[in-house]
Parts: structure tokens; sequence; C-alpha cells
């Protein structure tokens, strides 16, 4: 006799409300819930019963989101109902959640995931009365323990990745159980989402071609797990240190069926380490590059594994943008604070390489660090000019629960409290040392961001102005009150000596924002602007 069939909701929590940095600085883009959809996809393929899912995405919705909650349980009646707390910032959300379902749903299984999980465990029990269960780590395999097992609460108890609130008071420690075969994942389902709702362009494109690069967004993950230990990341305490592979024949099948069943025209991988096996990266971008199109590495490549050939098969593949995840300019901070395996030396020739394909060239980089100096950050000022890069995403040095700088705050007291999971995010500093106040790094920051980005921008220096417009609108499209990206407008639309009217209107638009905001008046006398 088959068993009674399971019943499970997910509910994806908004990743932007919680922390006005975050939604101050990053536009609101609508991201497809990737570790959902894939548990599903596992659990499906190996469950020893009949199990029906349901994804709440509250990304995508306004207005009562307690009410849509309640919709969504009372149409579906699960019989268990999971939270995705993919970030630290999504802990008051996951907690009122988890309120909502509980007082609406008593009796049903309420479990969580991801980094609010897995790096929050005691503060999600301390403060979440809610909870039945957090999963440590990746959820495919516990969840499809959880599925099958007879008995769930000798399960949960059981169970070295399902952690509970008696588990945590005894003080046990918790395992992560990895899908070592990617490839045992099936193909993920995206009809089990609204896909029209999601983001259509990507989120790092060429600003230039915005056009022609409508159509289906789609992630994939090729690769789980870094090796490396650079000490502002968490990924190793998600993803482990070892890293798994699903095999380039895999990827290259399931792009093409997404491609022929679900009209995916961009696809962006999400590898945390995606060339680590060179020989890998290239097949599958050999294979991309016969599907016709446009590619996006949105976490970010890593300088020391680019050669010439790669930056072809970039181009082939579709890649318009080369993100590098480059940190610092600082010899000594990579070396000695971060420990990340990369050279100054070889940052140049990269660049170069990724521009003779005609790529935009992004980077990454990281202030703040323990340890870090005044002349390290101008450093790494001076190489963002100096080499040239066509955008620069500037953030602070953040204590993230899971990665050895929280852990170093905390041996050094730094962190005394739970306050900063409410806090800690990339676009402000949180840690007080005798060094520097986090009050000026988060305002250095975000001065870098205007001087490398819009003051001293490499486009418009060497007069490509077509390309510094198209970067500049872009800004003022998801940000229309950055004064800056007005300012800048003007300036551009001076400098081509074309279209005087659009001009003046920025120029008059940035000056009614320095005018009415008292903050983009400090920046602008900072810039002596005004």
């Amino acid at each position: 006799m088959m068993a009674p069939q399971k019943r499970i909701l997910f509910i994806v929590p908004s990743s932007h409300s919680g922390i006005t940095a975050i939604a101050k600085n990053l536009a609101r883009y609508k991201e497809i819930p990737y570790g959902v959809l894939s548990i599903i996809a596992y659990v499906h393929k190996l469950a020893r019963r009949p199990v029906a899912f349901h994804v709440l995405d509250l990304n995508l919705h306004d207005g009562d989101l307690g009410q849509r909650v309640q919709d969504a349980i009372d149409a579906f009646s699960p019989d268990i109902i999971g939270i995705s707390g993919l970030f630290t910032s999504m802990f008051n959300q996951v907690r009122d959640i988890a309120a909502i379902i509980k007082s609406h749903r008593p009796k049903a299984l309420l479990i969580a995931g991801g980094n609010v999980a897995t790096n929050c465990a005691n503060e999600l029990f301390k403060y979440n009365p809610y909870l039945d269960a957090a999963c440590y780590s990746e959820g495919e395999i516990p969840m499809l323990d959880l599925v099958n097992a007879d008995d769930p609460s000798k399960l949960l108890a059981a169970h070295p990745s399902w952690m509970t609130r008696a588990k945590i008071d005894q003080g046990l420690p918790a395992r992560a159980s990895y899908v070592q075969n990617l490839d045992d994942i099936p193909p993920l389902d995206f009809s089990l989402i609204e896909l029209s709702r999601y983001d259509s362009r990507c989120r790092t494109n060429n600003p230039t071609r915005n056009a022609e690069r409508e159509g289906t967004r789609l992630p994939f993950i090729t690769s789980r797990g870094c090796p490396f230990k650079c000490v502002f990341c968490a990924a190793g305490s998600l993803a482990g240190t070892k890293v798994r592979y699903m095999s380039p024949e895999r990827v290259i099948a399931d792009m093409r069926l997404a491609k022929e069943r679900f009209g995916m025209s961009k696809i962006v991988i999400n590898d945390d380490q995606a060339l680590l096996r060179k020989d890998k990266a290239k097949r599958i971008l050999s294979g991309i590059a016969e599907l016709g199109l446009t590619l996006e590495y949105p976490s970010g490549l890593n300088v020391k594994f680019i050669d010439e050939e790669l930056a072809r098969l970039f181009k082939a593949a579709g890649l318009d943008v080369a993100n590098l995840a480059i940190e610092s300019g600082s010899e000594r901070v990579l070396t000695d604070i971060i420990d990340k395996p990369l050279k100054i030396k070889d940052i140049r020739p990269v660049v170069e390489m990724l521009r003779k394909q005609g790529l935009l060239i992004h980077g990454f980089f990281i202030f703040g660090f323990l340890g870090e100096t005044r002349e390290d950050r101008e450093a790494t000022i001076a190489l963002i000019k100096d080499v040239g890069f066509d955008w620069a995403s500037i953030y602070a040095a953040a204590p993230i629960r899971g990665s050895r700088l929280y852990q170093i705050c905390v041996d050094k007291g730094y962190i005394t409290d739970d306050s900063d999971l409410l806090s800690t995010n990339i676009y402000e500093s949180h840690i007080r040392t005798s060094d520097e106040d986090p009050e000026y790094i988060t305002r250095f920051v975000y001065q870098v961001n205007l001087d490398v980005n819009f003051i001293s921008n490499y486009r418009l220096r060497i007069g490509d102005y077509d390309t510094a417009i198209a970067y500049f609108d872009n800004v003022v499209k998801n940000h229309p009150g950055h004064a800056f990206a007005h300012r800048q407008l003007a300036k551009a639309f001076e400098a081509k000596g074309a279209n005087a009217e659009r001009r003046d209107q920025h120029r008059r638009r940035f000056e009614e924002i320095v005018a009415s905001d008292p903050e983009w008046a400090a920046h602008s006398r900072d810039f002596q602007l005004i």
C-alpha cells in the first residue's frame, strides 16, 4: 500500500525588506528561488510517497503579505511548511511569517532553511518560538529523508542535518548532508513558479544593449562548494569546502531543455567558483556557445583562472559583462588579511584579455577589513581608476554569520550580542574597533562609489559618452533620486554635444535633488560640485 501524499508549501520572504541600506543600494530585482526548486526536483524524483509542492514567493507581491500567506495555506492545505531564509537579513521576516503560519495552521510541521537556519540556529530558536525544525546547510537530502519518514518527529530528532529546539538546548552540533554528485539532481521545473513575473533582464547586463536582451533569465549551479577561505565569505559554511560538480554534459542538456521548454534566453551561472576546474568550465562554455544565448556570472569570476582561451569562450558563449571578484588593490590586504589567491600583477593582463574580446569589465571591491590601513584603501581606489573598470561594486567588510570575519569579531569582542542579525549588510560597516569608526567606513564606501563610478567614470574619461550615458541611465531608472547620476548624465550629453534638452533636464534634476536633500548636498560639497 502506497504511503499517503505529503503536501509541502515553501514560502520565500522578500530579500529587500528589513534593512534600509539594502533597499537604498540594491535595485528591486526578483530572483528565482533556485534552492527551493532544486529541493523540489530532488524529492520528486526519489520520494517513496506521492508529494505535492507549492511555492509562495513574497518577492512577487506587495500589500498584506500576511493575508497572502494565510490564503496560500487555505488553498493548498500543506502538511509541511518551509520558510527559505536565504540571507540573515531575513531573520525577522522568518519569525514574523512563522507566527502567521502557526496561528493559522498550528498542526503543520514548520521548518526553515538557508543561511538564517545554518548560521543563526541558536538565535533562530531563541527568538522564534514557532519553528519545529531548521535545516543545516543543503536541503535536498534532509527534505527527502523527512518526506520518506513514517514518523517525522523521530526523524527530526535523529537526523544529523535537522536542528530542533531540544538539540540546540543540548548543544548538539549539526552536520551537513551534501549531494555528492550534482547529476543526481533532476532538471528544475520552472513551471512551479510564476516565471513571467521574475526579472527578464540581466542584473549585470550590458547597459547599451537592454532592448535586445529581453527574455527569460534562468539560474544554474554547475558546482557547489569553495576550497578558498576568504575572510569575508560564508560560502564554505553553506556548501562546504570540497567542490562537487555537475557534469558538463548534464549542464548543457539542462540548459537546452530550459531553452526549449521555458524559452530561456539568458543563462545565469551562480557557482561560487565557476572556473576552478578550467577543463569543465571550457567544455560548458563551448556547449553554451552553440545555444545562442546571453550568459551572466553574477557571483564574480576569479581572475586567477582566466586565460586567453577562456576570454574567447566567454565572448562566444554570450557573456557581455565580466564581473571580477578582486576585493582589494592592496597586495598586503589580499594576502595577509583576506587570504585570497590573487596577485595584483595578474589583474591588468586579464582585464586586457577580456576587453580585447569586447566585454565590459565590472569589479567587486571591499573596504574596512580589520587591519586595513588608509594606504591600503587608497591603493584600491588607484587600482580601480588606473585599470579602468566600467563599473565597480563597492562594499563594506561585513561580519556575515558563517564567515571567518564574524568569528574574528566575536573573539575580539567586537560583537557581544545578537544585534548583528538585524544590522549586518555589505553596504554599511558595523565593526567598531580602535582603528576606524564604522560610520567613517560606511560613508567612505559610498564616497568611493560616487567617485569611481560617477565623478571619475572610466567611460566618461575616455570619451565613450554613449556607454557612460547608458550606465547613468540605468542608475536613474532604478534610483530616480540619485543626484550624481543626473549630474553626470548632463555632463555626458554636454561633452557629446547632443540632446541639449536632456542635458538641461538632468542638470535641473540634479539641482532640485541637492536643494531638497541634505545628504546629497553634503556629497556634492565633498566633491566641490556646489
